[in-house]
């Protein structure tokens, strides 16, 4: 019984193919959009396949974008062949559910294909077609190739950048992953650069002292801006008054301890023990409070 392979979404892949479709590659890879699916016939339930994908040249020569056409140029340059990713598939799995390649990713660098198993290396301004290759695989080991499919319309030029900008638009028209750029364009369609006459400009909440990038702007508190600004703003002052200085607060140095007393006492003869220091320093008037005004003791009546 003959093979058969059939792409699904065609209808989508001649929409982009009518535009001369480009895919984006870059180092860590890209996914292709629109994306390969297929659906089989033919297979054996049975039988076990192996799924080679790989990304075939269609020219030797690279291609250039130029007044809004694709060019081909006259210089050739060296051709890297691209790899073979392969997938392992039931033929019972194939017939029922079909190949979806929406993990398959196109890259321009070698040491990324090392690093993911569906990763496709191609080189940048140059035409390919997807190719499927079918092998069979026999029960006791090795396999046959049965058969080698390609289509048409799902052909595309690699680049690292859009070069079309019907091809741009269409990606982002078709592609629900593409939702951001389809938020920002009505964004900036939608924002008007000046605003209409009669419209009262919203009233900035950050300080003159903000950075003009609003996400770095630091509000001040109200308590913290000038008097011009706040009248009510209360007032701080380091000023202390009335303030009494403690009980046991000395104006003039401390009289001796007492353990330096007895010593003193025993050090000379005719020390007199009821020699009091605190009577010596103390104020001559009784009724003087020096607690209350410990500075002007000389100042009483």
């Amino acid at each position: 019984m003959q093979i058969l392979l059939k792409l699904l979404d065609n209808s989508l892949w001649r929409e982009f193919d009518a535009h001369q479709n480009e895919m984006i590659i870059t180092k860590i890879g890209r996914n292709l959009f629109p994306i390969l699916e297929f659906s089989f016939k033919g297979l054996s339930e049975h039988s076990k396949y192996r799924i080679g994908i790989t990304m075939e040249a269609m020219s030797f020569n690279k291609l250039k974008y130029t007044g809004g056409r694709w060019e081909s140029l006259d210089v050739v340059e060296e051709l890297l062949k691209a790899n073979e990713v392969f997938l392992e598939k039931s033929g019972r799995e194939l017939l029922q559910r079909g190949l979806k390649l929406e993990k398959l990713k196109l890259t321009n660098s070698k040491d990324a294909v090392h690093k993911s198993d569906q990763m496709i290396r191609v080189q940048s301004m140059r035409q390919y077609i997807p190719t499927i290759n079918l092998y069979e695989i026999y029960p006791h080991g090795g396999s046959h190739h049965v058969g080698k499919f390609q289509f048409p319309e799902t052909k595309f030029i690699a680049v690292t950048a859009y070069q079309s900008d019907s091809v741009k638009h269409l990606k982002v028209q078709k592609n629900k992953f593409a939702q951001g750029f389809r938020d920002g364009a009505k964004t900036s369609s939608s924002s008007p650069s000046t605003i209409p006459t009669g419209t009262k400009r919203p009233t900035s909440t950050t300080s003159s002292n903000s950075s003009p990038d609003s996400t770095l702007s630091i509000d001040v508190p109200d308590f913290l801006l000038a008097k011009k600004e706040r009248k009510d703003a209360p007032t701080f002052t380091t000023q202390q008054e009335n303030v009494a200085p403690p009980s046991n607060f000395y104006p003039f140095p401390m009289p001796p301890f007492q353990g330096f007393q007895q010593n003193f006492q025993h050090s000379f003869q005719g020390f007199d023990a009821n020699f009091n220091p605190a009577n010596f320093w103390g104020p001559q008037n009784q009724h003087y409070d020096y607690h209350s005004n410990p500075y002007a003791w000389n100042q009483w009546s």
